[in-house]
This record gives C-alpha cells, sequence and structure tokens, in this order.
C-alpha cells in the first residue's frame, strides 16, 4: 500500500488526559478535538480512572464528535471548509490526509498508558 500507517491519512479524534499529558494544554489537541484541526466546542471530559465514552460518527461527509454524550465537533468533510482545515493544520503538506472516504480504522498512542473497552463499528444506513 501507499500508505503504511492509518495516521498518515486518517483525521483522529483525540483521546487524551488533558492535565497530566502536555499536548493537554494545546488547543486543538484536547480530548475530543479533531486533532490539529478543530477545537471541541465544550469539553466534558471524565478525570484520570473514570471511563470516558467517544463516538464517531461519519455520515455521507459529516462528520461528528461526540465525548460523553455531548457533540463537541461537527463538520463537514470534503468541501472547501474541510480543505481549509487540512491546510491550516500540521497535515497541510501530508499528501493523500483527510481525502479518502474509507479505510481502516486506528487506535493511536504515544508510550504512556490507555485503555479501550466495547469497540464497536456500525454501518449507517
Amino acid at each position: 500500500p501507499k500508505y503504511k500507517q492509518t495516521y498518515l491519512t486518517g483525521p483522529e479524534m483525540q483521546v487524551i488526559d488533558n492535565d497530566g499529558h502536555p499536548d493537554g494544554k494545546i488547543t486543538k489537541h484536547r480530548a475530543g478535538d479533531l486533532y490539529d484541526m478543530v477545537k471541541s466546542k465544550s469539553e466534558p471530559v471524565k478525570p484520570v480512572g473514570e471511563w470516558n465514552k467517544a463516538e464517531i460518527i461519519s455520515d455521507n461527509g459529516n462528520l461528528t464528535l461526540v465525548l460523553n454524550g455531548v457533540k463537541v465537533v461537527k463538520t463537514t468533510m470534503w468541501d472547501d471548509n474541510w480543505k481549509a482545515l487540512i491546510a491550516g493544520s500540521k497535515f497541510a503538506k501530508w499528501d493523500g490526509f483527510g481525502v479518502h472516504k474509507s479505510g481502516k480504522i486506528g487506535l493511536q498512542d504515544h508510550g504512556d498508558e490507555v485503555w479501550f473497552r466495547n469497540i464497536m463499528i456500525k454501518e449507517l444506513k
């Protein structure tokens, strides 16, 4: 394949300890943000030791990120605004970033302990 890692092309909903990780201090890098592209409208993050519930809903180009039942990001993929979001991010020069309409889903960490449970993927019809 042309791209060997999911993060090279796929937008990311940030999952992070805002209080304990240095990235948690950076706008658009906090829990619930569309990483480096869109800041969350609110921060309904639970503290370390409690489970957070995240939902990523992609429906015909409409992208909604939900954290603990609160819609924190809503945007449209692949339109001019989407292209501008990418152009204004660290991904601006990443060939193929945010352009694919299907692909793999990845869970990523940077050496910190992280736990996931009850991961479900549902096709919207």
